[in-house]
């Protein structure tokens, strides 16, 4: 999700009185499943075969089964699990806004903008709970309370509407230029 797309979405919950919830996956790239073979070598503490005799540990690998931080496909194995986990629940995307997943029940609908591990839900009440459910009983999520800071922007919600602004990122970069 880019800025301009998470301003848009800020537009629409003042706009149409919604609710904004901000989750994050807990090692998000490690529920990601690779679609290549991917070996790498056997990590001290891991015990080898009994059979290894006199071999160094420098002559073993290991396969991957899951994706690893670090792996340049891991952000997108992420990407594709959680994707197809959320469209076979009713969400939709489309080529334009591929990280923005929209699903449309007989009582509302429910977003899910999605940054790396970081979800951002909108919708009523309701449907903001039967989400953060829906994706809690699939990943390991901490939840994070109304969003406050995504983006690098920084929301204040009250009465009439929320607030955004970049007071820490001017404060840093003026402690950066100014030192």
């Amino acid at each position: 999700m880019d800025v301009i797309t998470f301003r848009y979405l800020i537009s629409l919950v003042v706009s149409e009185k919604l609710n904004m919830q901000l989750m994050d996956v807990v090692t998000a790239y490690l529920y990601g499943d690779l679609d290549t073979e991917i070996y790498m070598k056997v990590p001290d503490g891991l015990s080898l075969p009994k059979s290894s005799g006199s071999r160094p540990r420098s002559a073993f690998a290991i396969r991957l089964k899951r994706s690893l931080y670090g792996l340049k496909q891991s952000g997108r194995m992420w990407y594709t699990r959680l994707s197809d986990y959320l469209i076979g629940r009713g969400y939709v995307n489309n080529e334009l806004c591929p990280c923005v997943f929209i699903k449309t029940t007989s009582s509302g609908f429910a977003i899910v903008a999605v940054y790396v591990d970081d979800m951002n839900i909108i919708g009523t009440l309701d449907e903001l709970r039967d989400t953060a459910e829906c994706l809690k009983s699939e990943f390991e999520m901490k939840d994070l309370g109304k969003t406050r800071f995504c983006l690098g922007l920084e929301l204040e919600h009250r009465d009439s509407g929320i607030l955004i602004h970049q007071s820490a990122y001017t404060q840093n970069a003026q402690a950066f230029q100014y030192g």
